[in-house]
This record gives structure tokens, sequence and C-alpha cells, in this order.
């Protein structure tokens, strides 16, 4: 948290609070706070409520015209917040803007320079380059950047219809306006379930008009392990799906029957998907059953056919694989758990990580 702490305080732009809002954590949070004497800093402690509690209290007690929301193990270029005021200041009527990111596991090692495009698989389908007006570019913004980013474009424009391929937007490199968030409103986790608060989040301020997305890193996106883990990914599936779900029966604005087919059908393969992994065979067909129905996709077919294996003939099948693929070391190592006891795997449930709220004043 201190670096993360840091990278706010690092900040070229300095109009700026930092609200830090607790969630319940049971570490040395406050200790951490204690040693801070800056008067932007605002720390609240709350009980145990989960993400989207703690970044609602954020907006209720931050005052700036301008929210960023920052996750307690993620860090800021510190040309960030110039960058994207800056954006705002010529483009008036964007209500949110946010960038590309990075990825990390130590501290000062980027493991990939650009992950949004491979974080979110909506990008398979965004055409930014084509689609949207561009507005400039970074060295425009913000004069001292390295040359390998001074180029990197913003567009500027409308994205609504296609948040309904999936979200685009992290939440560590957004910003969005006290106006756009008046339209749109708080974090509604009661209508996605566990998980995808922030795909409904955006889905909503984009809905309200036009937005801008910075194509470079402004932020430093921390991987954990843990957070691939498949209880994490089914609900998230889930969640996706409940997601597009609310937004299509809201009645989508002209938007073509094929955008809507081809979501649907992405969103149902991705949960039968999940499922699958999960050992819900039944849930898993039913889920990819529909996404056929509505869009033939040949992975889809193959996962289909895999769900109406047994689920005894399918371990052995992957097994197959693993020794055929795998060292002699350790095709021996397969045979050995393979003749083990025949129990579920270990799903990992993840605590909420407190969130960091920052608003520019």
């Amino acid at each position: 948290m201190r670096e993360t702490i840091d990278s706010v305080l690092d900040q070229t732009y300095k109009k700026f609070e930092i609200i830090l809002i607790d969630d319940g954590s049971t570490d040395n949070t406050r200790e951490v706070i204690s040693a801070y004497d800056d008067r932007r800093i605002r720390y609240f402690y709350q009980a145990n409520g989960g993400l989207s509690a703690a970044r609602n209290s954020g907006l209720d007690v931050a005052t700036g015209e301008f929210i960023a929301f920052l996750d307690s193990d993620d860090l800021w270029l510190k040309w960030k917040l110039t960058a994207q005021m800056e954006i705002f200041r010529r483009h008036p009527e964007a209500g949110l803007i946010w960038s590309d990111m990075s990825t990390f596991t130590r501290l000062g090692e980027i493991d990939d320079e650009r992950h949004l495009r491979n974080y979110y698989s909506a990008y398979g389908t965004v055409n930014f380059e084509e689609t949207y007006r561009r507005g400039g570019k970074l060295s425009d913004l913000v004069p001292d950047v390295t040359d390998s980013l001074a180029t990197s474009p913003y567009y500027v424009g409308d994205v609504f219809d296609h948040m309904f391929s999936g979200n685009l937007v992290h939440p560590s490199t957004a910003i969005v306006r006290r106006e756009r968030l008046r339209m749109s409103g708080p974090f509604e986790p009661e209508i996605t379930g566990f998980g995808a608060e922030d795909y409904h989040f955006y889905f909503r301020i984009c809905s309200h008009g036009s937005v801008a997305f910075l194509d470079a890193p402004t932020t430093l996106y921390r991987i954990h392990p843990a957070q691939m883990s498949t209880c994490n990914r089914l609900h998230e599936a889930r969640a996706n799906l409940n997601v597009v779900l609310h937004w299509l029966e809201r009645g989508p604005r002209s938007l073509p029957q094929r955008v809507i087919h081809q979501s649907l059908a992405s969103s149902h393969a991705w949960v039968g998907t999940e499922e699958l992994y999960a050992g819900n065979r039944h849930a898993a067909m039913r889920h990819l059953w529909q996404s056929l129905h509505l869009q033939i996709n040949p992975s889809t077919v193959r996962l289909l056919v895999v769900s109406l294996i047994p689920m005894r003939a399918a371990q052995m099948l992957r097994l197959v694989k693993r020794v055929i693929m795998s060292p002699i070391a350790r095709q021996l190592t397969c045979l050995a758990l393979f003749l083990s006891d025949d129990t579920n795997p270990l799903a990992l449930v993840l605590d909420f990580i407190p969130s960091d709220l920052v608003s520019t004043v």
C-alpha cells in the first residue's frame, strides 16, 4: 500500500485529495497511513462490505469534481493525472477517461507493457483506430514522456454500443467527472451478483454520452496468482452475463441484431466454459447450447462435445493429453495423481482488497 500512496503523491498534477477506505482490513493499514503527514490524505475505516461498498463510501466523502479509483496494490505513473486532466480540459463533453495499463509481479519489473487488450476480450471486436475520432497524442498532453509512448493517441466518442461486447475500462486507469457520476449513480453490486460490478458501473457511465480512451499505459497493475482461481472466474462469468442481460432488457439504442446475438453468444460461452472447468457439466451444456443457438463458433462446439462426455472419461482424456505432452518425469507424477483419491480441486475464494480513491479538486 505504501508504494500505491507514494505513486499518487508523486503525481506532477498536485491538486488532489486521497481518500483511503479501509474495508475491514486486519493488517497494518492504519499504521502505514499514520506515517504520512499530508493534509490531502483522509482515512476512513469501515466493517468489511466488499469492494463496491468501499468505493461507494469513497464517493460519498470525496469533494473533487473528478474521481479516480486506485486499488491498494496498483501504482500510477507520475504523469497520469496531468495527461488525463488535460484531455478533460480539451474535451468538456467527455465524462470519463481511461487508459491502457502495464502489469508487474515484482516492483521495478514490467511483465506486459500494454496489457489492456490482453485482459479484456472486448478489444477483439472494438477498433478505436477505425471507429473513433482521434483527439491527439500523449506528447501533446505531457511533454516529458518516453519516446516509446510520445506518439500514443487518445480517442473521443460514444462507446455505449461497444460495451455490449464486454468491459473496456479498467478501474485503476479511469477518471470520471462528478457531473457524469450524478447522472449514472454509484456502484450497484445487487444487479450483477458477485463480480462484474466494474463492468456495470462503467456501462452506465458510458450510456450517458462521450468518453475518451488514452491508448498508453498510465497504471501499473499488480498480478497475483490467486486472481486466476476457478471460483473467481466462474463468478465473474456469471456476473458478466447478468450485466449484458440487464442492459439488453433496458432496450439498447438501435443496436444491430447481430451485435446482440454476438454479445449473448460470447457471454453464454464464457459461462459455459467456466462451468465446465468447475465440473458443472449440466450447467455448462445449457450455456454452451444457448451460445451456439445464437452464433456458431468452432471452439464452443468443441466445448459442448466435451461437456457431453462422462466426467470420468473426460478426466482420462485430459490425463492422456498431459502424459503425451509432458516429459517422462512428469508422466509418472500424472499417473500417480490419477491413481490417488478422486476429489474435487480446491477453489480459492479471495478476500476483498481495500480500495483507495482519489479525487481531484
